[in-house]
């Protein structure tokens, strides 16, 4: 079976994932640039304007000039708040519209991800990572780059105009960049692995607040509310950790790459002021040197952060991409069969089947189920009669043999035709938190009203309908929590028949009913499923008996074949499995 927990992807990998993102957005991220660059050259006019300022208009004493240059300076300050604003704006676009596009390749994932995905992952962790590890993408992609390359740009101008003016002076101002390089270089390396720690750990702390949430009937049953709570106090304490771990070490770089800059603030001011005293470089020039070395304080303090904010990105996105990436869907056919019209035959042909752990599941099953045969698949718990069952709508792949549909490999028809065909109730069935006609109509939206009523009379939930608050126009809570358990079963029931599937697979579907409701839906149960083939699993001798013929799994074999009366009189493991209802009746 597919190896379903790939490691996270390496930082080389990730980037190339993300660049699609960013790429598909070319005209509004080219935009971003342009604004970016914009900025820049504004930013880069206002010290020499300062300086053109100070030595022509003040020294000159040119009041006009000083007008003239005032106004030119609230024009340029006018386009900067625009083009600042277009920028943050493009940035901000660029980056939610990558966290929706990267979290649709998620969800739609789960929803193509095979069973065996969902066997070893936990709720939490899927969740996490369709949430969790998909903001700081967000802010990477959006504010992160575009910042990026403002502040490149920054730096190389500034460098050109400094140098031009004054190259001598502008080395002086340069002087503490070796240093900004490599305690950047340092703090990326450092960064990187604590937040991959910090993202598992969000991810862990996720996990445990899911399972708490959904179990919490059973955590309240047994009084297990102080273990929950240690649980999910250990994991929020290993990610204060992490995240401390990660603080300690931002309070230790980051600083210095804000300090760093002074120490060519401070040249420039002891240089630059020996030289103005002497007449070599002139009060606007000074000027032009101090402003626009505090402008470069941001770009440089903004380093720090984006760096941060890369690596928290990267390691984020490379368990999201790991997934996207290593995990399969179930294959689909390249050239899909479509099924023939009519009831459908069923085969297992010589199936095995295992979980990829342990031993065998199923081995070697040999069943042929005719068009329109009811047939009960019986054994005790573990025997394989769910795993048998959830091969026909594909949610597992059998490891050896073939599973046969209207004479087709199931693995040839198209997904979608093929779960179409096969309506599926289990023991715990999903309501969605619709209302009740939804539910009734999810697997076939456009059904004629009189059907619904006909499958509800044959599931009955007619029986209990009108005691809902709206009666069909009921909201079902989440799971269908305001149903008790055989309501949720018999809503269940009720659409598989509305679908007009096919095949009808039933996987112990009346086990929450009582007795007598039990037996009133097995007596409608056989005219409403008329027509169509069937594989019930039950544990109830009543649920059994509806059955055209039994079949009886031990051990993952099939081990004895008949009608249920038959079996009953052979005395073998059917007898065992059923003889004392047989007695008590």
């Amino acid at each position: 079976m597919q190896d379903v927990n790939p490691p996270d992807l390496t930082l080389g990998p990730t980037l190339r994932h993300l660049y699609p993102l960013w790429r598909e957005q070319w005209r509004l991220v080219m935009v971003g640039i342009l604004c970016a660059l914009a900025f820049t050259g504004l930013s880069l006019a206002i010290p020499i304007l300062i300086q053109r300022t100070i030595d022509n208009a003040i020294d000159g004493g040119d009041t006009s000039l000083l007008l003239r240059y005032l106004g030119l300076m609230l024009v340029i300050g006018a386009l900067r708040f625009g083009v600042n604003f277009m920028r943050r704006y493009s940035a901000a676009r660029i980056g939610i519209t990558a966290e929706a596009r990267l979290r649709g390749m998620m969800y739609d994932a789960y929803l193509r991800f095979p069973r065996a995905f969902y066997d070893r992952h936990a709720t939490g962790e899927v969740i996490s990572r369709a949430t969790n590890d998909i903001y700081p993408v967000r802010y990477f992609i959006g504010w992160g780059v575009i910042q990026a390359m403002q502040s490149a740009m920054m730096l190389i101008g500034a460098a050109v105009v400094l140098t031009s003016v004054n190259a001598r002076l502008a080395l002086y101002a340069a002087l503490a960049m070796p240093a900004v390089a490599v305690l950047t270089y340092i703090f990326a390396q450092r960064v990187h692995p604590i937040s991959r720690a910090v993202q598992a750990r969000k991810g862990n702390l996720t996990e445990a607040t899911d399972e708490a949430v959904i179990g919490i009937e059973m955590v309240q049953a047994f009084g297990r509310e102080e273990d929950i709570r240690n649980r999910f106090g250990d994991r929020a304490d290993a990610l204060r950790a992490e995240t401390m771990r990660q603080a300690g070490l931002e309070a230790r770089f980051l600083p210095g790459l804000i300090f760093l800059p002074t120490l060519g603030i401070a040249a420039v001011l002891y240089f630059g002021g020996k030289d103005a005293i002497a007449g070599t470089l002139t009060i606007g020039e000074f000027a032009l040197f101090t402003t626009l070395l505090l402008q470069l304080v941001w770009p440089l303090e903004a380093l720090g952060w984006i760096i941060n904010l890369g690596q928290r990105a990267t390691a984020a996105a490379s368990r999201s991409f790991a997934w996207l990436r290593f995990i399969e869907p179930l294959a689909e056919p390249a050239h899909p069969i479509h099924l023939p019209d009519g009831p459908l035959a069923i085969r297992f042909e010589s199936v095995h089947f295992s979980y990829g752990v342990g031993s065998e599941v199923l081995s070697g099953v040999a069943l042929d189920v005719a068009p329109g045969e009811i047939v009960a698949v019986c054994g005790a718990t573990g025997a394989g009669k769910t795993s048998l069952l959830n091969l026909l709508p594909r949610f597992y792949d059998p490891t050896e043999g073939r599973v046969l549909v209207g004479g087709i490999d199931s693995r040839d028809i198209a997904l979608q035709e093929l779960r179409g065909a096969v309506a599926l109730v289990t023991q715990k069935p999903v309501l969605f938190s619709v209302l009740l006609r939804d539910n009734l109509l999810a697997g076939r939206p456009d059904a004629d009203w009189a059907d619904v009523l006909a499958a509800c009379e044959a599931a009955g939930v007619a029986s209990f309908v009108n005691g809902l608050p709206n009666g069909y126009d009921t909201l079902i809570g989440e799971r269908g929590v305001n149903l008790s358990g055989g309501q949720r079963q018999r809503v269940a029931l009720a659409r598989a028949l509305v679908a007009r599937a096919r095949v009808i697979v039933l996987d112990d579907p009346l086990s929450a009913v009582d007795t007598q409701t039990e037996r009133h839906l097995v007596a409608t149960l056989r005219p409403a499923v008329l027509g169509r083939t069937v594989l019930i699993a039950g544990q109830r001798l009543s649920t059994i008996l509806v059955a055209d013929r039994a079949i009886v799994l031990k051990d993952g074999r099939v081990v004895e074949n008949g009608a249920p009366r038959d079996l009953l009189r052979l005395g073998g493991v059917f007898t065992a499995l059923f003889g004392d209802e047989v007695l008590a009746a």
